[in-house]
């Protein structure tokens, strides 16, 4: 076996890489949350509103809002389709925000690791936008965003 030198790795090595590093590292944080006996809840809405003031440099209209969340999205590992955006209202079909093989294999069941979506619902609300989020059948989720 050979292991490659550190300037060997292509960029698409490390950025999967970097999308596991962050599920794994969110997945341990929610078993640490559920050991301590913490809400689940409260740390989610922490990390939104703890991200919100780098948010507010991005803009404040519904298609700013939306390619932040789907810039995020994408950079966890996320694959977007069905997007569709205007000046009051957008959606889109989204994959897992963290890896599912991830999480899984860490101990967290999908529907527990689809409420990290939940950061979203403070950093929409502070532009007076309402964040949504429905599991489709197939496994996907579908996002939207609107004015109030």
């Amino acid at each position: 076996m050979s292991v490659k030198a550190h300037t060997e790795w292509t960029m698409e090595e490390l950025w999967r890489q970097e999308q596991g590093n962050f599920s794994a590292h969110m997945a341990i944080m929610f078993r640490y949350l559920e050991k301590q006996g913490l809400p689940l809840d409260d740390f989610i809405r922490f990390v939104g509103e703890s991200v919100l003031p780098t948010w507010r440099r991005r803009g404040d209209s519904v298609p700013d809002v939306m390619n932040g969340i789907l810039l995020n999205a994408r950079a966890n590992g996320a694959a977007i389709r069905d997007v569709s955006i205007s000046a009051t209202q957008a959606e889109a079909t989204v994959s897992s925000l963290l890896r599912p093989d991830v999480m899984e294999r860490y101990g967290i069941a999908p529907e527990v690791a689809g409420r990290f979506w939940d950061k979203f619902l403070p950093i929409a609300a502070a532009f007076g936008l309402r964040f949504t989020r429905t599991r489709t059948a197939d496994g996907q989720d579908r996002i939207r965003l609107e004015r109030r």
